[in-house]
C-alpha cells in the first residue's frame, strides 16, 4: 500500500474497502427504504419473472441531457428499451415496485439515537466570537455542533464506523468538521512512527460524483490535495482554473494545498469497537440481513398471489375451439358449449383449477419468527416479550444489554468528539482550554435521570457519613469544653479516641476537654493535607455531574 504510486492510490481501494463495501451499500439502503432499497434489487429473479409481462409499462422520454420530457403508459408490452430504473416491462420490474419494504433497520436506529440524545450533550467551552459561530454552524451547511454529531451517531450505528475531517477552507475564519460515509473514504494507508504509534499515513475520499468527473480529496501530512478524475471527456465539466493538469492512465486535475498541521486531521469514529483500522462493528450488519430476507420474503407472497389466487381454466380441444380460443377465469367470463343429445351428458371438459395457497400461511409465520428474532438482535423489548417474561429482573437483564450497548456509544462520541476539538484548536493555532470536557448521556431510558440523581443522593450521603468518621476539621478546641469528664470521655470517643483532661477556667471552675491531654485534642482538629486532597476532589466530581445533569436535562443546550 505504501509504495503505491499518487494515482495508483487515488484511483485504487484499499482492500477492507472491497470486502466490506457491499454490506456498507445494503445497510445505508436499509436504513433509507423506499427508492433507494428498490434500487439495490434484492428480489429473486426467476425466469418466470422476466418472461412474465407486468401489468402496466411505465415509460418516459428524455432529451440530450438526460432529462425527462414526457410519460407514457401501455398495457401488458413486453419489451425493454432502458436499464430498469424507469420501465416496468416485465413482473420482476413490477414486483420490485409493489412489493412493501419494512424500514426495521430506519426504525432501530432512531430508537438508539433518541436514547443517546433525549439529554443533549454538555460541554464546558469557553467563550469566543468563533467558537460561538461554529456551535451553530460547525459543518458549512447550517448543522449545529449537536445536529452533526447527532447525525455522526445515526450512520456510526447503520456503518458501524464514518470518518470526519476537520479541514479550515481557504475562505473561512475557521476549519470546518465533514463527515464522510464509509462507501466514500475508498484508499486509507497506517503506519508506525518513530515512537512506535500507528497513525494515519495518507487518505483517499471521494467527496463528490457527477456525470463526466469524480471529486477525491487526497492528504497527506503534508498536502491536502483536491483531484478532479475526469471519467468522460464527452461531458462539459467544470474544472477551477488554477487546478493543475495531469494526463495519467486518465485525465485528472488537481489544486494542492500545504497541510499546515503537519498530521492528517481525519479520525474514524467507530459505533462501539473496531474490526479493523477503518472498519467498526455493529449490529446493524446482521439486522440489515434479516431486514432483506424478510424483504425476500414478502415479494414471494406478492408472486404467491399474483400467479396463485386466481385460477386457471382447464378445457378440452372441442371447446376451445368452439370459443375460439378466447376463454377466461374472471368473473363474468361465458364459455360455450356443445348442446346435450337426448338427455345424454355432452362430451366437453373444462375446470377452473388454482394452485394450493398454503404456502402463504407458511411464509407469514416465517417472518414473524424472523421480527422477533430481530428485535433479540437490535435488544429491542416488544409487548409480547414483555408478556411473555416471568419477571422484572429477567426483563431488567434485557435491557442491561441495550444500557451497555448506549454506553459504547456515548463513550466513543465523548473521545471522538474531544479529538475532533483538538484538531479545530489546532487550526487556530490555539491551545485547547485546559478545563475544555465533553460528557453524553449514558442512561438508556426515560427513568436514568432519576436513577443517576439517586445514586448522587447515596454518594453525598456516603461522603458526609465519611466525613463524620474520619474528618474532624470542624472540631475547635476551644470549643470542646464539658461540666463533667464523663461528658468529655463521651465526646473523645465519639472523635475516635479515648480520655479527657481537665483545666480551670478564668473563674476558677474545673472544665474538662476530651483525650488524655490537650496536645491530642489539637491534633484532632488538624487537616491532613492527603485527606483534604482526597475530599477536595470527591466534592469537585460530585459538583460537575450535578451541572452536567442540570444543564443536560434542559434545552438550553440544544445547539
Amino acid at each position: 500500500m505504501a509504495n503505491q504510486s499518487y494515482y495508483d492510490f487515488l484511483n485504487g481501494s484499499h482492500e477492507l474497502y472491497n470486502r466490506y463495501y457491499e454490506d456498507w451499500e445494503l445497510a445505508l439502503r436499509s436504513y433509507y427504504g423506499g427508492v433507494e432499497y428498490r434500487r439495490g434489487r434484492y428480489l429473486k429473479a426467476y425466469d418466470i419473472d422476466t418472461t412474465t409481462p407486468s401489468e402496466t409499462i411505465q415509460t418516459h422520454s428524455i432529451d440530450d441531457n438526460g432529462h425527462r420530457t414526457g410519460s407514457y403508459s401501455t398495457q401488458n408490452v413486453n419489451n425493454r428499451h432502458d436499464d430498469g430504473d424507469g420501465f416496468l416491462d416485465n413482473f420482476y420490474e413490477e414486483k420490485l415496485r409493489n412489493v412493501p419494504v419494512f424500514p426495521y433497520t430506519r426504525l432501530y436506529v432512531s430508537e438508539y439515537n433518541a436514547i443517546l440524545f433525549r439529554s443533549p450533550p454538555h460541554r464546558v467551552i469557553p467563550e469566543d466570537n468563533e467558537l460561538d459561530q461554529f456551535l451553530l454552524d460547525c459543518d458549512g451547511q447550517g448543522n449545529s455542533v449537536n445536529e452533526f454529531w447527532s447525525n455522526v451517531d445515526t450512520f456510526t450505528t447503520v456503518c458501524g464506523v464514518v470518518w470526519i475531517s476537520c479541514i479550515k477552507p481557504a475562505d473561512s475564519p475557521y476549519a470546518l468538521w465533514e463527515m464522510h460515509k464509509p462507501t466514500d473514504v475508498t484508499n486509507w494507508n497506517y503506519r508506525y512512527n518513530s515512537s512506535g504509534e500507528l497513525e494515519l499515513d495518507r487518505i483517499c475520499i471521494r467527496i463528490s460524483s457527477n456525470p463526466g468527473v469524480d471529486i477525491y480529496r487526497h492528504i497527506t501530512a503534508e498536502t491536502i490535495d483536491t483531484v478532479f478524475v475526469v471519467t468522460d471527456k464527452d461531458f462539459e465539466i467544470d474544472i477551477p482554473e488554477d487546478a493543475e493538469y495531469f494526463e495519467d492512465e486518465m485525465d485528472y486535475y488537481r489544486i494542492s494545498q500545504p497541510n499546515e498541521l503537519g498530521y492528517i486531521p481525519v479520525r474514524p469514529v467507530y459505533q462501539s469497537s473496531k474490526i479493523y483500522n477503518g472498519v467498526g462493528h455493529t449490529p446493524i450488519f446482521d439486522i440489515a440481513q434479516i431486514q432483506r430476507s424478510i424483504y425476500g420474503d414478502m415479494g414471494e407472497i406478492y408472486s404467491a398471489v399474483s400467479y396463485g389466487s386466481h385460477p386457471v381454466n382447464v378445457v378440452d380441444s372441442d371447446t376451445a375451439d368452439l370459443n375460439g380460443g378466447a376463454l377466461g377465469a374472471e368473473p363474468g367470463s361465458i364459455v360455450r358449449v356443445q348442446p346435450s343429445l337426448n338427455g345424454q351428458t355432452p362430451s366437453y371438459v373444462y375446470e377452473f383449477v388454482a394452485p394450493p395457497m398454503d404456502s402463504i400461511t407458511e411464509l407469514r409465520e416465517l417472518i414473524d419468527q424472523k421480527i422477533e428474532k430481530m428485535n433479540a438482535v437490535a435488544m429491542i423489548r416488544t409487548d409480547e416479550l414483555i408478556k411473555a417474561s416471568r419477571s422484572g429482573a429477567q426483563l431488567e437483564q434485557y435491557d442491561s444489554k441495550l444500557e451497555a450497548l448506549i454506553r459504547k456509544k456515548a463513550t466513543s462520541l465523548e473521545n471522538a468528539e474531544y479529538h475532533m476539538w483538538k484538531i479545530w484548536f489546532d487550526w487556530l493555532n490555539k491551545p485547547m482550554p485546559e478545563d475544555f470536557s465533553v460528557s453524553y448521556n449514558r442512561q438508556y431510558n426515560s427513568r436514568g435521570l432519576e436513577t443517576e440523581i439517586r445514586e448522587l443522593q447515596q454518594l453525598m450521603s456516603l461522603y458526609d457519613d465519611y466525613k463524620g468518621r474520619f474528618s474532624h476539621k470542624d472540631v475547635d478546641p476551644s470549643q470542646e469544653i464539658y461540666a463533667t469528664a464523663n461528658e468529655a470521655e463521651a465526646r473523645a470517643s465519639q472523635l475516635g479516641g479515648s480520655g479527657s483532661h481537665s483545666h480551670q477556667d478564668q473563674d476558677g471552675i474545673t472544665i474538662y476537654m476530651p483525650f488524655t491531654s490537650h496536645d491530642q485534642l489539637v491534633a484532632v482538629g488538624m487537616i491532613d493535607p492527603t485527606q483534604q486532597e482526597f475530599e477536595t476532589d470527591i466534592k469537585d466530581k460530585l459538583q460537575s455531574r450535578l451541572m452536567q445533569l442540570i444543564a443536560g436535562s434542559s434545552s438550553d443546550n440544544s445547539l
